[in-house]
């Protein structure tokens, strides 16, 4: 499984090579790790803030060309090509049965010729205002934001939606998109990964050498945020009207570390022995009808800021926090039961080797994994020698503040 992934550096492009033998689906990506939060750089010595939402709005004038129609190029050749911008990275990736090295080529070509005018940058914007208003619309996605809002302080960009806002999209001009353009989409930052039953790679290499046609290096240095206060609330309620409450608990990780992969190991492994559906806590709010079926918890990594979030519906999410609260305080005095500690890792295991029957879900792991520094090897390398003392040691920097967000 991980031996089948080749990992090279073709004339300064990282390229994941990963082959799936008889596997009818092929996928390739180009990420670039340049997302949503990375609008203050520094260019020549200059500080420059551009507006929230411009990685996206860069994302969508990417297919937009002077001389032919990226979506009709792709159907021709039965390929479907699609993109993202999420926090941390771009991405753009086709996947298709046949023709794969003609759509290998045309993604190569889609992310080298930019083509930005005054009118078609004015244009798109009454496009994305309506996916910005979309959004705003949209639950699930408002009770995160709102959480991150009170989470962090007012000018961390985590605060601000991946679109921005549509004050922030009207300050976007041409000028603009072509330098975050030539800053970062960059043959030092990104990745490019290949999945499926391909056997031509040095094809794969040839047209990269020939057809990727983006700048060497970085030429401006993104500034990370650091975290300088909190918001003074903790708590956020808004009403969209819905039948059930919806709700997101959000804790701060509060170490501070250059690895990040062994984190979120740790971390996700722990969460799943103490509040997971085995759990002692699990079962004691489920009978408590605190909590549902739609109860679930994560581990997040954004931009070196880590935070636990719990989610579901409950008419009380107050105690479901208070709960939390006493179980991690309760998790810091115990030992991890062995068995516990190893029945989890190994689910994690195993739902790690299920994702390899699924070429979407390899690609896209490997896209995040590049947006935090390490692949899919190293992951893999950790997760299976993990301890219980290092899962032990990830709770000590649980933070044991709740941020509370609420929909009704």
């Amino acid at each position: 499984m991980i031996d089948n992934i080749i990992y090279e550096n073709i004339n300064g492009v990282k390229l994941a090579f990963i082959q799936k033998k008889d596997y009818v689906n092929k996928q390739a990506m180009i990420c670039f790790k340049y997302g949503s939060i990375n609008n203050n750089v520094v260019i020549d010595n200059v500080n420059i803030k551009y507006p929230y939402g411009i990685a996206h709005f860069l994302e969508h004038k990417m297919f937009e060309k002077e001389d032919y129609n990226v979506f009709e190029t792709f159907n021709k050749l039965g390929g479907n090509i699609n993109a993202y911008t999420n926090f941390l990275s771009t991405a753009y990736y086709f996947d298709c049965t046949t023709n794969f090295y003609s759509c290998f080529d045309e993604l190569l070509k889609l992310v080298s010729k930019p083509y930005y005018t005054k009118e078609n940058v004015e244009k798109e914007k009454a496009i994305i205002e309506q996916e910005i208003k979309m959004y705003d619309d949209d639950a699930y996605w408002r009770v995160f934001f709102n959480l991150m809002g009170i989470m962090c302080s007012e000018n961390n960009p985590l605060t601000k939606d991946i679109a921005g806002s549509v004050l922030d999209i009207r300050q976007i001009n041409h000028d603009m998109l072509y330098s975050c353009y030539n800053n970062f989409y960059t043959k030092d930052n990104c990745i490019i990964i290949c999945c499926g039953d391909i056997e031509d790679k040095k094809r794969i290499e040839q047209l990269i050498l020939k057809n990727l046609m983006i700048n060497d290096s970085k030429c401006g240095k993104i500034v990370n945020y650091e975290e300088i206060g909190n918001n003074k609330s903790k708590y956020v309620d808004k009403k969209m009207g819905l039948n059930q409450k919806i709700f997101n608990i959000g804790f701060k990780n509060v170490e501070k570390s250059d690895t990040i992969f062994n984190k979120i190991i740790c971390n996700k492994i722990a969460m799943d022995i103490f509040f997971g559906k085995g759990s002692d806590f699990y079962d004691k709010l489920y009978n408590k009808n605190l909590i549902d079926n739609s109860f679930g918890f994560d581990f997040n990594v954004l931009a070196c800021q880590m935070f636990y979030i719990f989610s579901g519906t409950s008419k009380d999410e107050k105690s479901i926090a208070n709960y939390i609260c006493e179980e991690v305080e309760n998790i810091k005095n115990k030992n991890i039961n062995e068995k516990d500690f190893c029945r989890i890792k190994n689910k994690h295991i195993g739902n790690f080797i299920k994702n390899f029957n699924f070429i979407d879900d390899i690609v896209s792991m490997e896209a995040e994994f590049f947006s935090n520094d390490f692949n899919i090897k190293q992951y893999y390398d950790f997760l299976n020698s993990v301890s219980i003392e290092d899962v032990k040691n990830s709770f000590s920097y649980f933070e044991n503040d709740a941020y509370i967000s609420v929909i009704t």
